[in-house]
């Protein structure tokens, strides 16, 4: 089953050493993570302490009398779009009064997982667009996994209807608001990419806002005839103003894999007019 300590971790980081992130840990892509906390259901089932805590569980909520056992509990909540169905809110509630017991948290987990995977996660508000640390929305989701745990032993033992809401958006903002803050904390510094990682980045805290250093930037390089003018515009759209590439490209009218192509050129470009002479001292090869 996993190491379940039945203690909540203080963030989703610390959530990584157990049970859950441990199996989402190699998977590729966010398909992946959901097959593997399905492959660690079924092995869960098999354990006699999980079958004799269901039991118990069954035992004090009347949502769960007659269930075979754990998988039958999941199994009842069937999901209409966002929200569960009105017998799968009871389970779900059921379930979460049961969460001081880790075998309990698990289910509820599993329980929530179809509701997990219908969250956008592929958006700006979660970090994901050109230059951003998460290029992979499988990032995203084993992260939402991990605050979801952490959201559901916060609130194990408590009476609530809305138990979907109350774990997976809380859980969803939290993510949100720590990719929000890292941004704000990248943009003190200013990192440029290419298809083979950091080139070169300026530290520019001391001085202006990384916005206002690259925008300098593009116009000296435009001047200088180092830069074109639409190369320009699409850095200032995906750099400076943090648009999504899928935004940057629709605005120049470029479908999606030719901006981040022109976007690979146009930062090449730049990084070339920087490795000029005059280029600023705070410029350092990664």
């Amino acid at each position: 089953m996993g190491n379940f300590s039945g203690k909540a971790p203080d963030n989703l980081w610390a959530m990584r050493s157990q049970a859950v992130p441990a199996a989402i840990s190699g998977a590729q892509s966010a398909t992946g993570i959901f097959d593997r906390l399905e492959l660690d259901w079924r092995r869960s089932l098999r354990s006699p302490a999980l079958h004799d805590e269901a039991r118990t569980w069954a035992a004090a909520e009347p949502a769960l009398c007659g269930a075979a056992g754990a998988g039958d509990i999941v199994a009842r909540v069937t999901w209409e779009g966002y929200r569960p169905s009105v017998d799968g809110a009871l389970i779900l509630s059921a379930l979460l009064r049961q969460a001081r017991s880790p075998l309990a948290a698990r289910a509820l987990l599993q329980a929530l997982l179809p509701r997990i995977r219908v969250e956008r996660v592929q958006t700006a508000t979660y970090g994901h667009g050109v230059g951003e640390s998460w290029p992979r929305p499988a990032d995203t989701v084993a992260d939402l996994v991990g605050e979801c745990f952490v959201a559901i032993t916060r609130h194990a033992g408590e009476d609530r209807d809305d138990v979907a809401l109350v774990i997976v958006s809380q859980a969803a903002r939290r993510l949100r608001t720590a990719r929000q803050a890292q941004h704000r904390y990248q943009s003190r510094t200013v990192a440029l990419l290419t298809g083979h990682g950091v080139l070169a980045t300026g530290d520019i805290s001391c001085a202006r806002s990384a916005a206002e250093w690259l925008a300098s930037a593009l116009v000296d390089a435009v001047r200088a005839d180092q830069l074109t003018a639409d190369q320009a515009r699409l850095l200032y759209a995906a750099r400076v103003k943090g648009m999504p590439a899928s935004d940057v490209g629709r605005a120049h009218g470029l479908p999606p894999k030719a901006v981040y192509h022109a976007l690979a050129r146009a930062e090449r470009a730049l990084l070339a007019s920087l490795a000029w002479p005059d280029r600023p001292p705070t410029m350092s090869a990664a």
